[in-house]
């Protein structure tokens, strides 16, 4: 029995390694990566061949009046051909297009075939969702169509020109939410739009330029209520066109909350909502003696001008030439309410103005004295009819605050 079992042990072994080998083969022979070779090599080999042998006899030609051409050349470009054309047979016509169950045209967003397609189509992203679904032209996205996330939410509806926003459309925030209605111009807001918040409510309207607020427009507050209209400048409000005006007219601009300070000949209103402050005396002219705006103090230690965002003295400099008026001076009123409420708003190198108030009322005050002895540092430069002056603690690059006065005016 021993005997037997060894012998039987042996013959399958023996078996087992003849059949091992077959096996190897057979996956070798299936597996598609080999077959893909083995073709690859087939086709470069047939073209060498048919490439690669000179023509020896005038039998090798084709004459053509006084031209001779090779018969395997034009044997391989009549191949060239024909496998083109099955190529494009197989990839254009409407037997074998890929559509999508509303039976429109839909392509990969890196298909060659995109490149040649015109009307209407769908696009898909890299992961397949549709991406895309509208005009393309040329093997650019134009005329009007769709553009969506990964999510499915609607990123920007509207026209496009040569895979950019152009013209009227629609641009929406990640979730869905309106971000943008009007008009575009190379990706960027344009001419006349609507900029919305995330949480859907409207924070601007007017004018743009080069994708921000530029001309006449209104800013609205969380709850859609006006806050100001007037004219903007590359994102910022045109302070200086308050200058002049009537309180009357200032508050026809400006309809937010304001905390209002007056004395006996002057009045200071601070305008949280676009955070400035107007100081207005009475025109002794005026038949009403109504108070005129005879400056204005924006709370930042950034300046817009000319399109550039300035936030150092010397930056100033730069742009607007050499201070006319460079110094200590004593406090004056509406610097010691600006100095008081950037304070009570954010660090501040600046110290609190002390001040005696009569306040009645939570948002109007009676200014019964303040200190004149407190000191800054001003730095007053002249741009045209008007008079920028930055405010300091003392002599120093970085300013505090700056306001805006006539040219013509003392109190620069």
């Amino acid at each position: 029995m021993g005997g037997g079992n060894g012998l039987l042990g042996i013959l399958i072994q023996t078996i087992k390694s003849r059949m091992t080998g077959l096996v190897t083969k057979f996956k070798l022979y299936t597996n598609w990566n080999f077959i893909r070779t083995k073709i690859v090599a087939r086709i470069r080999d047939f073209f060498a061949s048919l490439l690669g042998v000179k023509p020896r006899n005038k039998d090798d030609y084709y004459t053509i009046g006084r031209w001779m051409f090779s018969k395997r050349l034009l044997y391989a470009l009549v191949i060239i051909v024909g496998v083109v054309s099955i190529w494009y047979i197989t990839t254009e016509t409407s037997l074998f297009r890929n559509f999508s169950e509303d039976g429109i045209r839909t392509y990969k967003y890196n298909a060659f075939r995109l490149r040649t397609a015109k009307g209407h189509v769908k696009i898909t992203g890299k992961s397949g969702y549709v991406a895309y679904d509208g005009n393309v032209e040329n093997g650019y996205v134009t005329g009007d169509g769709t553009l969506y996330n990964k999510e499915g939410n609607v990123v920007y509806t509207g026209t496009f020109d040569q895979n950019k926003y152009e013209g009227l459309g629609n641009l929406n925030y990640e979730d869905g939410n309106p971000k943008y209605k009007g008009n575009f111009h190379e990706n960027l807001f344009e001419g006349d739009g609507t900029l919305y918040r995330q949480d859907g409510s409207r924070a601007y309207s007017g004018a743009f330029s080069r994708g921000v607020f530029h001309g006449l427009g209104t800013l609205y507050d969380t709850g859609e209520n006006e806050i100001y209209t007037g004219s903007f400048a590359m994102g910022y409000i045109v302070y200086s066109e308050l200058l002049g005006k009537s309180v009357s007219q200032v508050s026809e601009c400006y309809k937010g909350h304001r905390d209002l300070f007056t004395t006996e000949t002057e009045s200071v209103a601070y305008m949280d909502g676009i955070n400035a402050i107007y100081h207005a005396v009475s025109d002794q002219e005026a038949l009403d003696d109504e108070e005129t705006v005879d400056s204005v103090y924006v709370l930042s230690d950034e300046c817009n001008i000319g399109g550039e965002l300035l936030d150092t003295v010397s930056e100033i400099t730069e742009v607007l030439g050499e201070p006319c008026y460079e110094g200590n001076s004593n406090v004056i009123l509406p610097e010691a309410i600006a100095i008081n409420t950037i304070k009570s708003t954010k660090t501040t190198y600046l110290d609190r103005v002390e001040m005696d108030l009569n306040q009645e009322f939570s948002d109007v005050a009676e200014v019964n004295s303040f200190d004149r002895d407190y000191v800054v540092y001003i730095y007053s430069y002249r741009r045209g009819d008007v008079m920028y002056n930055f405010v300091c603690r003392e002599k120093s690059d970085n300013f505090e605050f700056y306001y805006l006065t006539g040219a013509g005016d003392e109190s620069a």
